[in-house]
């Protein structure tokens, strides 16, 4: 009888989310150094994306602080890779946003009177 027992479907489950979330963020990267714009999606999406992601690793964080036992974060790999990954290619997007294209997605000025 070699069954998974259901934690290790879970986890392969978690797993295999992490993996989709990596490669759901990977297009918009490319398609946003492709065009050198980020028009057509709303930054105020990736900063909220952002503060969960934050929220989400801080809570981790912070019960393994309060408890002394950090077994907390390591014990939540998904939870803590998913927080994680979610803010890496959030700062991808906000420096594309402000830094890398910040004209592309102003509406141009028109000075007629």
């Amino acid at each position: 009888e070699s069954f998974i027992t259901w934690l290790t479907y879970l986890g392969t489950l978690a797993q295999v989310k992490v993996f989709i979330s990596v490669v759901k963020y990977m297009p918009q990267v490319w398609m946003n150094c492709r065009r050198q714009s980020t028009d057509g999606w709303a930054i105020e999406n990736v900063l909220l994306d952002f503060m969960g992601g934050a929220l989400s690793v801080g809570q981790l964080v912070l019960d393994g602080f309060s408890t002394s036992d950090w077994s907390a974060v390591t014990g939540d790999p998904a939870k803590f890779l998913l927080g994680n990954c979610s803010m890496v290619f959030d700062v991808i997007f906000m420096a594309q946003h402000y830094c890398l294209y910040p004209m592309a997605h102003r509406p141009p000025t028109s000075k007629t009177r």
